[in-house]
């Protein structure tokens, strides 16, 4: 994610091209644009009538990334003076400056909205309009962060949603808003019981700014929207939903349950009704691209598959080398993919607990690689400060499952890439509650932080854990819970202390991080 501040005055900064917004490209020379050398895009400049370069009217910052074979800040690929930059696939040097992937940097310059990239140059670097560079800034801004965001010491209620009160709503963190859609405002089930659908889910939505405290409405999705699987790539939201046919969910000839495929875009306000993967599962961004991986090989053995937005077609991912599993998950992780899973046998843990096991998917989603096997049994991964994260501590903070006459199998662990090893989660405080996988509070990652039952922020590099302020909401199921890049939102859900029967919610709560 970045941020542009719009400046109206010349940055002073040495540049070129010729404006801000709509521009159509840099000043006319012999030279293709843009050159493509080894994933750095570049330009050259040409001297403005009556000397120097123009400088553009925005700053950009964002982190450096090299993704798919290419140099992204943002998430967007930048074009830079070719007579300024060096790229030599670790250190990218610009006027001076040096940045390694993963830094933060500032660069000035103009969006070109109206410029595509050739398709040997969008098949790695995406279909996002580039950035022309005039040049970069050493002062890195702070991200923006407004004063009357509520601070760490305590949640703040939200003003009133335009939603009916509901439970299970899909939430993200689009652009730069929390967005929540759909979910069920029907009469909730009781804890104990196992019912029938009654009514398909809702299909309204509404974002909350909380840099400006307000909610809006979003236009209404196509089909009803569930909590089955979302990801957000860029200003877009991507769902997987299903509906409900006589009292339970829609099932395929093929056995599997029948989903939708949405794009909700932000920026314009609009959903997009897009080909269903070729089997349901959790989606992953990567990078501009968006992957569906099942979740098991149990009943169906599903194919794992790559979105691509370009083309709005659906690609097969080669086989992965851990054969049939379940518990199957997986991460973007530093320009590939970190997938997790169990050796599906007879009888799982039966004999021996059933461990995470690891392979890795290349940038360009062709050739795998299998990693050295865990010593966990929990689930996961996220992808934190650059690390594999299996946060799973299970229902309280004890983390560990104990055999007989045997040592305790850990639930949670951390996967360093760069050496390959395993290290353990941070102790908990003992016998905390966390549920994180009930109740609609599953972990997510804060920065480079993680959440673990909305109760404790921990940092899987320092190893610090934060325990967050006390909840005022009453215990509830099936809330809707979202991180932002220094915020949480806890949305909606269904109590059953007031009324037996189950009550829904629609109030919300935020805490500044």
């Amino acid at each position: 994610m970045w941020f542009t501040i719009a400046t109206v005055a010349t940055l002073a900064l040495s540049g070129c091209g010729t404006g801000a917004a709509g521009l159509a490209g840099p000043s006319p020379s012999a030279a293709p644009f843009p050159m493509f050398t080894d994933g750095l895009l570049t330009y050259e400049r040409v001297e403005q009538p009556g000397g120097g370069y123009v400088s553009m009217a925005a700053l950009f910052v964002g982190t450096l990334t090299f993704e798919n074979g290419c140099l992204r800040v943002g998430g967007d690929p930048l074009i830079f003076p070719a007579d300024l930059t060096t790229w030599d696939g670790t250190t990218l040097t610009v006027d001076g400056l040096e940045y390694q992937v993963g830094d933060r940097m500032a660069a000035g310059g103009g969006q070109l909205h109206d410029v595509v990239l050739p398709a040997e140059v969008r098949e790695h670097c995406g279909e996002h309009a580039p950035v022309l560079v005039g040049g970069v800034d050493a002062e890195v801004p702070d991200p923006l962060v407004a004063p009357d965001l509520p601070p760490d010491e305590a949640w703040g209620e939200l003003p009133e949603s335009p939603l009916a009160a509901r439970r299970a709503s899909v939430g993200a963190w689009v652009g730069d808003s929390f967005v929540i859609v759909g979910g069920w405002t029907d009469q909730p089930c009781l804890p104990t019981a196992d019912c029938a659908y009654r009514e398909s889910a809702q299909r309204d939505g509404a974002s909350y700014d909380p840099y400006i405290d307000m909610w809006q409405r979003i236009a209404t999705a196509p089909v009803p929207v569930s909590t089955y699987s979302s990801a957000v790539v860029g200003s877009d939201l991507y769902l997987l939903t299903y509906d409900v046919v006589d009292g339970g969910l829609q099932v395929g000839t093929d056995g599997q349950i029948v989903v939708s495929f949405l794009r909700y875009d932000s920026e314009a306000d609009a959903w997009s009704v897009l080909p269903s993967p070729p089997s349901p599962g959790a989606l992953v961004a990567a990078g501009d691209r968006v992957l569906a991986i099942t979740g098991s090989d149990e009943n169906v053995v599903g194919a794992d598959a790559v979105f691509d937005p370009a083309t709005q077609m659906w690609s097969a991912l080669p086989d992965d080398p851990l054969g049939p599993s379940y518990d199957r998950g997986a991460a973007w992780l530093n320009g590939s993919l970190l997938l997790s899973a169990k050796r599906l046998v007879d009888n799982p843990d039966s004999a021996a607990p059933s461990l995470v096991r690891l392979a890795s998917l290349d940038s360009t989603l062709t050739t795998w690689t299998e990693l050295p096997e865990s010593d966990i049994t929990g689930l996961g991964p996220l992808a934190v400060a650059g690390l594999g994260v299996f946060p799973f501590y299970g229902t309280d903070s004890t983390g560990a499952a104990v055999r007989p006459g045997e040592r305790p199998y850990e639930e949670a662990g951390i996967f360093n890439p760069d050496d390959q090893t395993w290290t353990a989660m941070p102790e908990l405080p003992g016998g905390a509650p966390l549920n994180e996988y009930a109740n609609g509070s599953a972990p997510q990652a804060v920065g480079d932080r993680v959440l673990i039952g909305v109760r404790f922020l921990v940092d899987p590099v320092t190893r610090a854990i934060t325990e967050l302020p006390q909840q005022p909401w009453t215990d509830r199921s099936e809330a809707t819970v979202i991180t932002g890049p220094d915020s949480i939102l806890v949305w909606g859900g269904v109590t059953y202390d007031d009324d037996p029967a189950g009550a829904n919610h629609s109030d919300g709560y935020l805490l500044g991080l």
